[in-house]
């Protein structure tokens, strides 16, 4: 199979091209969109944090296991010596089969990394927190549907609210499944409702209660995306990102673009409505080093001034290497989780079930 894969790429080599390069630099108004201007590192003794989570499962017969980490990094320049510091939060446990179970994965890392986030700022004096990927792309990705009738989840909702929101004023519970069937047992007591749809609604509940704790210390937030398939800048076919990468070279960065939740999300969220479709996101691409990688920058506020962007790159650049946050890099590098890992750490737990992949080895 293999084989002919290779002779169908031999003979289509030449017959497929990229769609850049169809869309002529003459066709791209890029002295209005892109200042290619320098970068100055910032020599300001910042405190800066940056965060990354991870999953990862190994698929049994009979279950899942699973397992999610996050972690803080905490630089603090103006100390003499332990100049960096960590916090990290990591969970290991068992699922039983079920549908969206990435999605539902995604979302507990996802909870992970806002609780270790919010846990930074209550325990450190930071200046700015680099957050890895999108929040605004986190406020709008769809939520998995459930077969709870209407009347049933806000009963749910009215319910659970107030407890989760305690636990996070507390910062004293982890989000847990089992924490849940638990907190909430009188629900899967009800035929109605099946398991796995209550516990993703309670998740996501516990997402969007994290995320409006975080978001209370959003000046002080940037969310930072290696990759993009938005187009709000150029309006092509092709993301913006890609038309930058392909026609700047030098540092420098975009006209900024502006968004409220309320243009880009079709459904009501189930709590806080109000709070989450009146947030307003300032999005930049910028290069903060010649020839290196374009970068997507979200603020989860309004900045309508250039030198407050170009400012805040500044310090971005100050605090990278090769034109991207040292930080960042380090903490995803710290949590990823492979699959040599989950087969480490199924060993170290004596899992006796089969997986279904044995008779392949």
């Amino acid at each position: 199979m293999l084989n002919s894969l290779y002779t169908e790429a031999i003979n289509k080599k030449g017959q497929l091209k990229e769609p850049l390069e169809e869309l002529n630099e003459s066709k791209i108004d890029l002295e209005s969109k892109w200042n290619d201007t320098p970068i100055i590192p910032s020599k300001s003794n910042h405190i800066i944090a940056a965060g990354d989570g991870s999953y990862n499962k190994k698929k049994y017969l009979n279950f899942n296991f699973y397992a999610v980490a996050a972690e803080s990094l905490i630089y603090n320049p103006t100390k003499e010596e332990n100049k960096l510091s960590s916090i990290e939060s990591v969970e290991l446990d068992i699922m039983p089969h079920q549908s969206f179970l990435e999605d539902r994965l995604r979302n507990m890392m996802s909870i992970f990394e806002i609780k270790t986030a919010i846990k930074t700022f209550r325990e450190y004096e930071i200046d700015y927190y680099l957050d890895d990927g999108s929040i605004l792309g986190d406020l709008i990705r769809p939520i998995p549907l459930e077969t709870i009738s209407f009347e049933k989840k806000q009963e749910i909702i009215d319910s659970a609210y107030l407890k989760i929101k305690k636990g996070y004023e507390n910062m004293d519970s982890d989000i847990s499944s089992l924490n849940y069937k638990e907190e909430f047992k009188e629900f899967f007591d009800d035929e109605e409702i099946d398991e796995h749809d209550l516990i993703r609604l309670l998740e996501n509940l516990e997402n969007l209660i994290a995320l409006k704790y975080l978001l209370e210390n959003r000046k002080k937030i940037i969310a930072i995306s290696k990759t993009s398939s938005s187009n709000e800048l150029f309006y092509a076919n092709i993301p913006d990102m890609a038309i930058l990468d392909r026609f700047t070279r030098k540092e420098g960065f975009s006209k900024a673009y502006y968004r409220k939740v309320s243009y880009k999300v079709k459904h009501d969220f189930p709590i806080e409505n109000e709070f989450f479709r009146n947030l307003g996101f300032t999005t930049v691409f910028a290069r903060l080093k010649d020839y290196k990688n374009i970068i997507k920058i979200e603020f989860p506020y309004y900045i309508d001034d250039d030198e407050e962007i170009k400012n805040i790159l500044s310090i971005l650049k100050d605090n990278s290497t090769e034109g991207y946050p040292y930080l960042l890099k380090k903490a995803h590098k710290d949590v990823v989780i492979s699959n040599q890992n989950m087969t480490s750490l199924s060993n170290v737990i004596g899992f006796l079930d089969k997986s279904g992949r044995e008779m392949l080895d």
